[in-house]
């Protein structure tokens, strides 16, 4: 997938099973659960299914460093187990969604209940254990931040965002979005307004052209899940990527897997510059522009890329939305 994930593919392969220590006291799908460490591996059960489809196959699993306020990891990974590389690219799934995807496509006889039950998708953190309640407090201002005397009526934002669009749709429809019991599980996660990789409020009124909603359609609904820009490109989830996940100016959706292209997002971004009078804010959103264009194939990204440099380049010697007349 990313230039990480690749890396934590070949770590997979060298793995021994992981660190698997005493028993830990939750369970899941009648599963015994052992905490583990950020960035920790391992292979087959009960993070992973064995045994399937053939007798000794073990898939392998691995997990990130974002931990959920409930304790359990947001970000985890399963691998193919050997025998079954050969039928496709695709050796590393992101998320649960695009696992099922795959079984769907490559066993469509196989009950997918039944798959996922031979499993724990969860897998908590060791981190719970020592109670390091600062890496599960959630980002921005939310309702536990208000204290627990408040009562909060009506519609609220779960990340506590004043707000949030979801507050101010009126009377408005609200198109039909996909059904997550991922992050949107989450307490203090709110997909209309926090940001699918670092968790925080997206201002949208500050941030400008710094996120993307993903509107790809699932199964007949909107994703709607938003990230920063610059945190997907952090996240090699923007921009230019090589390797299998193969981006060209293009943002991948961590919750359903869909590409964006971004060459639009620039160009509305560049032409946001235009009535921007802080040369600083011009100057970031200049930035970003450059990441995600830069390495592209297209000729389009090219030739976009081309306006902004030199729009950046103006910058430095002139004030504000001078830079580009």
């Amino acid at each position: 997938m990313t230039r990480e994930l690749q890396k934590e593919s070949m770590d997979i392969e060298n793995s021994e099973g992981g660190s698997k220590e005493s028993p830990y006291e939750l369970q899941d799908n009648g599963f015994n659960l052992y905490p583990v460490s950020a960035n920790d591996s391992g292979e087959g059960h009960p993070y992973a299914p064995e045994d399937w489809p053939n007798p000794g196959d073990k898939w392998g699993w691995k997990v990130g460093k974002r931990i959920a306020s409930a304790g359990y990891f947001l970000d985890r990974y399963t691998y193919l187990p050997s025998s079954l590389r050969q039928l496709g690219p695709n050796k590393i799934f992101a998320s649960r969604l695009s696992l099922e995807r795959y079984i769907r496509e490559n066993f469509p006889d196989t009950n997918i209940d039944a798959f996922f039950a031979s499993f724990s998708w969860k897998i908590p953190s060791k981190a719970c254990k020592k109670d390091y309640k600062e890496m599960f407090r959630p980002f921005g201002e939310t309702a536990e931040d208000l204290g627990s005397h408040v009562e909060i009526d009506g519609p609220h934002c779960k990340a506590g965002n004043r707000f949030c669009s979801s507050l101010t749709a009126g009377d408005n429809p609200v198109s039909e979005v996909m059904f997550c019991d991922m992050c949107c599980s989450y307490p203090h996660f709110c997909r209309e307004c926090c940001c699918i990789l670092c968790c925080r409020i997206i201002d949208k009124a500050c941030d400008g052209y710094n996120y993307i909603t993903c509107k790809a359609i699932i199964q007949g609904s909107v994703c709607g899940h938003s990230c920063h820009i610059d945190c997907a490109l952090r996240a090699y989830m923007a921009g230019t990527v090589g390797g299998s996940i193969d981006l060209d100016a293009e943002y991948y959706c961590r919750r359903c897997d869909s590409r964006t292209d971004l060459i639009s997002h620039v160009t509305k971004l560049l032409q946001n510059c235009e009535s921007i009078a802080s040369r600083d804010d011009i100057e970031k959103f200049l930035k970003i522009g450059i990441q995600v264009l830069r390495g592209s194939k297209k000729t389009n990204a090219k030739q976009l890329l081309g306006h902004v440099e030199l729009a950046m380049s103006k910058v430095s010697e002139e004030n504000g939305n001078d830079c580009f007349s």
